[in-house]
């Protein structure tokens, strides 16, 4: 199609391990939205390196906004946000955009943002409620996060929306029996204390599964030597493989050679990993919490456990190996949820009716005419 629009996806892409670069990733993949209309393109907003070269990329970034601009052919800026830093990357992206005349998608991941949102001073909450009032649109991962990005931000709840999250579908052969060898669960993620690393390697050693022929596979960076060395002080250090980080096709390589995907975490918002495992046939063990349990049910998608419970999380491990019936219907059902929800063609589709929402088409006489779906402005 001619005349194509520019719609900017920024996110940090080189970031380690990034479930929001990861999905930015995928979406700018397809190079234009569903509809055609528009061309997607990549827009670094930090830089994988250092924090102190961030500065650059910030600048360059906004450069690119104000050059698509020039050239007529801006038309969204497609903001995603996580706590810290990014909020102030983000902000002056906001900004750029509105002076260049681009409209803006805020689209919220952090898993995060109520705990750092408390510990800002009166100048950062200002500052974060500026860009969700400013922004054209806003985007969270569940009602959890909507409901608190209404009232925290008094957003009229008609500029923000519930879009969750694709992921491509897992191409593989149908997933073999496991009637003999080691029970394999596997961890994929950075190696965080929020995401539950020290519970889970607590978990296998408790007798309840010490006693089993299971093999745990740590998949992420972080501190791994530090957790490494508590593997081997709890004993479990010959049943435990830390893999450092891995790439997105090693990723899905592990989900299919396992048994069971776990993720302990005390906060996520809709983790990536999880869609990849419903994709992959691999049945989930995972917290209720976040937007989790909003499209998870326990024991017809997955297992929850409470985080921090070491016991609940060796006990949901033990019943995957004792109940092939449980095991199963997780793994079918996921697949159902999966293809119903988390596909990156419905994750597409939903976003690039946001992003003709956000755009004018020319009228008559060459005004601008904004699609009536715009309305409920605040």
């Amino acid at each position: 199609m001619k005349n194509r629009r520019t719609v900017f996806l920024a996110c940090p892409y080189g970031q380690v391990g990034g479930g929001m670069g990861s999905i930015m990733a995928y979406l700018a993949s397809m190079q234009h939205d569903p509809s055609g209309r528009f061309d997607l393109k990549r827009l670094e907003s930090r830089g994988g390196g250092h924090i102190a070269l961030s500065p650059i990329f910030l600048a360059l970034a906004v450069g690119r906004i104000f050059q698509e601009a020039l050239r007529g052919r801006l038309a969204v800026v497609h903001l995603n946000l996580a706590e810290r830093g990014s909020v102030y990357r983000k902000a002056v992206l906001l900004a750029a955009t509105k002076l260049a005349g681009g409209s803006v998608l805020l689209h919220l991941h952090a898993a995060q943002i109520v705990q750092f949102h408390g510990t800002m001073g009166p100048a950062g909450r200002s500052l974060l409620r500026w860009m969700f009032r400013s922004a054209d649109h806003c985007v969270v991962l569940g009602d959890f996060w909507r409901r608190w990005v209404i009232d925290t931000f008094d957003v009229c709840p008609g500029r923000i929306g519930v879009v969750y999250n694709g992921v491509p579908a897992t191409i593989q052969n149908p997933r073999p029996a496991r009637d003999n060898g080691p029970f394999h669960v596997l961890f994929v993620g950075n190696l965080l204390e929020r995401k539950g690393v020290r519970d889970l390697l607590r978990a296998f050693a408790i007798p309840i599964i010490q006693t089993r022929d299971i093999r745990l596979t740590m998949a992420g960076g972080g501190p791994v030597e530090i957790y490494r060395a508590m593997a081997v002080e709890l004993g479990i250090a010959d049943r435990v493989t830390f893999t450092g980080w891995v790439s997105q096709s090693d990723a899905r390589a592990l989900m299919v050679d396992s048994d069971a995907l776990i993720l302990p975490a005390y906060d996520e918002g809709l983790p990536l990993v999880i869609l990849e495992a419903l994709a992959s046939r691999t049945p989930v063990i995972c917290t209720p919490v976040g937007s989790i349990p909003e499209v998870l049910e326990h024991r017809t998608t997955a297992l929850f456990v409470t985080p921090g419970d070491e016991v609940g999380i060796a006990n949901a491990i033990a019943t995957l190996i004792e109940r092939p019936d449980i095991r199963d219907g997780l793994s079918i059902a996921g697949t159902v949820l999966y293809n119903r929800l988390f596909t990156m063609e419905a994750f597409a589709r939903s976003i690039g009716t946001l992003y003709a929402r956000l755009t004018p088409q020319t009228g008559p006489e060459g005004r601008s005419v904004w699609p009536s779906a715009r309305e409920g402005g605040r």
